[in-house]
């Protein structure tokens, strides 16, 4: 009976799960009709397959259901870009970045205009004038919502679609209108600003309010790469971890209460009430949190395991996680697209799993090893998948950080907030300090990277995971390891001598590309912040690239070496070549990097490609940092690919005038503007392939469409990054192309890869 539950379950589940991995939403009847159908027959023979295809039918089309809603509350293209007058409330807490302030908004319904039900808004320079809560009347100008899209990178877009946001935009002005708020988000507010009082220099403050009210804006980028390095982010938020030990903690309290208590010991059992001690502590907390949707998949877990275990019956530990489970995922179908809900409930899982199969009790310290050595395995393949990474001090990390951070930091921190003193955040501030200087030794030890492998490879090694976790002793344990093997089974194919691959990365307005040989990596140009960490880091790892042989920073510009610091800071690299002036500040901070100018002539030879900078001349003296730009061309005999940076017309012509000759690849000059791209240098360089990396609906509308035209006319390929996403080429004998939107397609970002094609 329990086999059978737990199947129909996962069957269901499965549905959401395959609906999640189309590339385009299907329509509703059909899914519907097969489970109409697979019931039927079900009532005849073949009972139990049938059962587990109307529950896998069921699956799929309600998650449809929800995607087409989800989808059809996207921004109409045609309000993209215009003017639009909206009233409503901001929602959530305003973060501050280096450009001004980002909120939620939701629109009050007008029915002159459909709008998304959640806008994501940008307000430039007014870095403290909105507060959570308040209702506004803004002018604004709205886009349909849009993320870069790279190799190994986070998908933006998945994320605004679990999120329920339909469209972002920019502020253009804006007034306060009067009248009643949201009185949740005030709160939250207040007691933001309450630490921030409290704590007005406390390095850690930021931790603090990620804590207690769910705001992670005000932690440092240093501190989270610390937390990510060691495996511990998901301690530093409203996690589903803290919430659990959180209403654990009330409900082992308010027993303890109420079993002293003769008169509501004998009306009402103690079990029962700190059941619900337990429910209110974690729904209380989430509010907290703004009822964010990674603390509501908590609420309705705990809210379930309370509900069975309200019921006195015995009921088996995997039965209950596995309706909890199924709720959570029947509530949001949208849940199975989130790392962190996969990390959460298969670690838990894995635990309940590993703790079943323990034969005899062990000593405390035993336990505790084994806890963290289940979850870390449990962890591990999706972090492979995901990251193609391993952190190996995270089990260590973790072992000190839980109990610390969960049992001690949190409900102190908690606590602080209703002490007018600040003495209490205080003090949970000083406990996360001497933790972090745990971290930071934490750190400097060893992380494990490979091939980031095929998603493919998640069910066996799941499996695996199941078998690996059984009693020492069992004669199928070791074959656990047979099934986790594919995850370390390279399958990108190797660039052989005399072949190169080119990666343009999709950095929105700015230029990153990766050049690979057969042994040895070349990255032209880093894009602009925050693109190192988002894109340049996870893009080499995907390739499982450690080590950079030469970085070239064209010119002084920040939308093509903005995000050289951080990329250095991570990224060993050999050597430097530039045309940045001596004093650039990036020198002040890697002054003893091996460096050398850029100059026309240089040339080296890599597995039989030849590289060399065409540009600049030394007997030319450029004006400008654009026209100073290094010029890379890249050959291996049969094709040739051209990186020109932002050069303008009199530059092209002195590369005409050297006998530039044709390209097969070429990165088109400063992103398709009017001041580059001359009809000659455009007739002599005749590309198959004229590549244009751009930003979506850039403020400079690149790429301007006559020069658009001017490359068609001689037959070109026209590829933009804001469409196709990163580009890789290929290069052999011929040329294969690959562009990374239409080699994963999903339907929430159907578009844009239908735009590619």
């Amino acid at each position: 009976m329990l086999i059978s539950y737990l199947l129909l379950i996962t069957s269901a589940i499965g549905g959401v799960c395959l609906l999640q991995s189309q590339p385009v939403l299907p329509p509703f009847w059909p899914a519907l009709c097969l489970a109409l159908l697979c019931w039927l027959l079900s009532r005849w023979r073949f009972k139990q397959i049938l059962m587990l295809l109307v529950t896998l039918a069921l699956g799929f089309s309600w998650a449809n259901w929800h995607a087409h809603l989800r989808m059809a509350d996207r921004l109409d293209p045609a309000l993209e870009q215009q003017a639009i007058e909206i009233n409503g409330l901001i929602t959530d807490l305003p973060q501050t970045t280096r450009f001004g302030t980002r909120f939620l908004f939701i629109p009050d319904p007008a029915p002159q205009q459909r709008l998304p039900g959640k806008i994501q808004l940008q307000w430039y320079g007014l870095p403290d004038r909105v507060k959570a809560g308040e209702r506004w009347h803004f002018l604004v100008k709205l886009k349909q919502v849009h993320g870069q899209s790279n190799p190994g990178s986070f998908d933006l877009e998945s994320w605004f679609l679990q999120q329920g946001i339909g469209a972002t935009g920019t502020v253009k002005s804006g007034e306060r209108l009067t009248g009643q708020g949201a009185w949740l988000h005030q709160i939250r507010a207040r007691l933001r600003t309450h630490i921030l009082q409290a704590l007005p220099d406390a390095p850690y403050r930021g931790v603090m309010i990620a804590l207690t009210v769910g705001d992670q804006g005000s932690i440092p980028q240093e501190q989270w790469q610390r937390f990510a390095a060691t495996g511990i982010t998901h301690l530093i938020s409203i996690s589903g971890l803290h919430i659990t030990l959180l209403a654990a903690i009330a409900a082992a309290i308010s027993s303890w209460i109420w079993r002293r208590i003769p008169y509501l010991a004998a009306r009402f059992a103690a079990q029962r009430a700190a059941l619900i001690a337990g429910v209110i502590t974690a729904f209380g907390y989430c509010l907290l949190a703004g009822m964010a949707v990674p603390t509501q998949r908590t609420l309705f877990m705990l809210t379930i395991a309370a509900a069975c275990l309200w019921r006195a019956q015995p009921s088996a530990n995997s039965a209950i996680w596995a309706t909890a489970l199924f709720v959570t995922v029947m509530i949001d179908p949208f849940a199975v697209l989130s790392i962190g809900f996969w990390l959460s409930y298969l670690t838990v899982g894995a635990l309940l799993w590993a703790g079943s199969n323990q034969l005899g009790e062990g000593k405390k310290w035993q336990m505790w090893i084994s806890t963290q050595a289940a979850a870390t395995l449990a962890s591990a393949p999706i972090l492979l998948v995901v990251f193609g990474q391993l952190p190996l001090v995270s089990p260590l990390a973790n072992a000190f950080a839980i109990p610390i951070v969960s049992i001690f930091i949190t409900p102190l921190a908690l606590a602080g907030l209703l002490d007018p003193s600040g003495y209490l955040l205080y003090g949970a501030e000083r406990l996360f300090a001497a933790t972090d200087y745990l971290l930071q030794w934490c750190s400097t030890l060893p992380t494990i990277a490979f091939n980031m492998p095929s998603s493919l490879t998640l069910l066996p090694a799941a499996f695996g995971v199941l078998l690996l976790l059984l009693p020492r002793g069992m004669p199928a344990r070791h074959l656990g390891l047979i099934c986790c093997l594919p995850l370390f089974i390279p399958h990108a194919p190797p660039i052989q001598q005399g072949q190169y691959r080119a990666t343009v990365l999709d950095v929105g307005q700015g230029l990153a590309v990766l050049v690979q040989t057969a042994q040895h990596q070349l990255l032209f140009d880093t894009g602009q912040l925050p693109n190192g960490d988002r894109v340049l880091l996870p893009a080499l790892r995907s390739m499982q690239i450690r080590q950079l042989d030469t970085l070239i920073l064209s010119h002084n510009d920040q939308d093509h070496i903005g995000a050289a610091a951080p990329l250095l800071s991570k990224i060993p690299t050999k050597m430097i070549w530039h045309s940045l002036p001596d004093h650039h500040p990036l020198w002040a901070e890697y002054s003893k990097q091996p460096k050398q100018p850029c100059q026309a002539g240089k040339t080296w030879l890599w597995d039989k490609v030849r590289f060399t900078f065409i540009w600049p001349d030394p007997q030319f003296l450029p004006s400008t940092d654009n026209a100073r730009g290094c010029v890379l061309l890249v050959d291996n005999g049969q094709h040739k690919l051209l990186i020109p940076a932002d050069i303008g017309i009199h530059e092209e012509a002195h590369l005409i005038e050297q006998g530039l000759g044709k390209i097969d690849i070429l990165l088109v000059p400063h992103h398709g503007s009017k001041s580059s791209s001359s009809l000659p240098f455009v007739e002599q360089s005749a590309p198959q392939y004229a590549i244009f990396s751009v930003g979506y609906l850039n403020h400079f509308g690149h790429p301007k469409p006559e020069i658009v035209a001017r490359y068609s006319a001689i037959q070109a390929q026209n590829l933009r990054t804001d469409q196709t996403g990163a580009l890789i080429f290929d290069v052999g004998q011929e040329i294969k192309l690959t562009r990374w939107r239409q080699a994963h397609p999903h339907y929430w970002s159907a578009s844009a890869a239908e735009a590619a094609k």
